[in-house]
């Protein structure tokens, strides 16, 4: 899986969950925050390195990886960051829909305040981002707020899933540094929260499902266009 094969027997670089952890946590890291692009191979000596990990700790990451949709593995091809079809793009969206409609109406009989504080406050720090022109912390910001009320509604299972989903979010578009998006989530993240707070979980998964319809739309333009 590599151009130059690592030693096993190193005695400088680890092995063991720690290892294997610092692996995952350098390509998610880089993965959600596009220092790496969709279908950019991943060298398991420059992960060795930069983990201080063995060969396994590194291969046993990348099949973490690999399960959780961001890694594609092939044999005598090596790991690439997964390059998601539109019709994968599609999948997640849907399944994003359904799960995220159904947290939003358990959560609207259950908001408390502190809930409802933790929503507010990461609302207002995408809409500081958005009109600061951070465009990559603003979106950073817009995915807590979804992995927040998901968290809220009670349901682990689904917090889970939909938190897996929404990690793979930066693989459903071309980044494209010279293309700025004006897509902006701050308006219905709004119109969510304030129909949560009414108990209206109907209208809350509306909102939601009209956002993620016009999100998906984003990713198939972008991928569409392509890098300039």
């Amino acid at each position: 899986m590599t151009d130059e094969p690592l030693s096993a027997e190193d005695p400088g670089r680890k092995s063991g969950p720690e290892a294997e952890e610092r692996v995952f946590r350098i390509v998610h890291e880089a993965i959600q925050q596009h220092r790496v692009q969709p279908g950019q191979r991943l060298v398991e000596r420059e992960l060795s390195e930069a983990a201080n990990a063995n060969r396994q700790a590194v291969r046993n990451a990348l099949l973490r990886l690999a399960q959780a949709g961001l890694v594609h593995l092939a044999r005598h091809q090596g790991a690439r960051v997964m390059q998601c079809s539109p019709e994968t793009t599609h999948q997640i969206m849907e399944a994003r829909i359904v799960n995220e409609g159904a947290a939003l109406v358990l959560l609207a009989g259950r908001l408390d305040e502190a809930g409802r504080d933790r929503l507010q406050a990461i609302l207002r720090q995408e809409a500081a981002a958005y009109d600061e022109g951070r465009i990559e912390e603003a979106r950073h910001f817009s995915r807590a707020f979804h992995v927040a009320f998901t968290e809220l509604a009670g349901n682990a299972m689904i917090a889970r899933f939909v938190h897996e989903l929404i990690d793979c979010q930066p693989l459903l578009g071309t980044r494209n540094p010279g293309r700025q998006s004006a897509f902006s989530g701050v308006t219905a993240h709004t119109r969510t929260l304030a129909a949560l707070l009414r108990g209206d979980g109907q209208e809350a998964e509306a909102v939601n499902t009209q956002l993620l319809r016009a999100l998906e739309r984003e990713f198939l333009r972008e991928s569409a266009e392509g890098p300039v």
